[in-house]
């Protein structure tokens, strides 16, 4: 759906927010920075390098207005295990930012369709 006006500017905005979270977190993954916070949820340390550069990817799908539909669609699954890992945990108030990127990353796949 092309979409141009008010909501194509904010799905470009959002967009680049996405992008900006993704690459930063997934960087952050690739680097190994959490190998322990994810031992400590149960996961094995080669699930988060693998989070990790599906996170990076995403971040660049989502600067390209043709493949942020896609970028959306990965992460959407991606934030639900996200969220699920946190509340488990029993740190759902950090399930907010996982949340927060879920609802967004749908808005972005409904309007870039």
């Amino acid at each position: 759906m092309a979409d141009n006006g008010t909501a194509g500017k904010a799905v470009k905005v959002v967009s680049i927010l996405l992008a900006l979270l993704f690459l930063l977190n997934g960087g952050m993954k690739i680097a190994g920075m959490m190998v322990d916070q994810f031992a400590v949820w149960g996961y094995p340390a080669w699930f988060q390098y693998l989070i990790g550069v599906v996170e990076v990817l995403a971040g660049v799908g989502f600067l390209r207005r043709p493949t942020s539909f896609l970028a959306a669609v990965v992460v959407v699954p991606i934030m639900a295990g996200a969220i699920y890992t946190l509340v488990r945990a029993g740190t759902a108030p950090q399930a907010a930012v996982p949340a927060v990127a879920l609802l967004l990353s749908l808005f972005v796949a409904k309007k870039s369709r």
